[in-house]
């Protein structure tokens, strides 16, 4: 669903956002929670954080390697946490 979408990529670029003001790479992190957790902090089941995490994978927006992410195209992710907030 586009909520699932627009939380996740919300998630990335608040945690990738805080990691940058602190000096850390504004397009790679490494996730400390598992999907798990993630899913659990957003209020999502574990098939749905892997399954948004695949879409965006092939949609080429991030790269995941295990726990690691780099983020290919922040714009995409902006605009649909953009379109969450419009619809409103």
């Amino acid at each position: 669903s586009m909520r699932a979408e627009e939380r996740l990529a919300a998630f990335i670029l608040n945690l990738v956002q805080r990691l940058h003001s602190r000096g850390f790479s504004s397009s790679e992190l490494i996730l400390r929670m598992t999907r798990e957790e993630i899913g659990s902090y957003l209020g999502l089941k574990l098939e749905t954080v892997s399954r948004t995490f695949s879409k965006f994978v092939e949609d080429g927006i991030v790269e995941v390697k295990q726990r690691h992410i780099r983020i290919l195209d922040q714009e995409a992710l902006q605009r649909l946490v953009n379109s969450s907030r419009e619809g409103r």
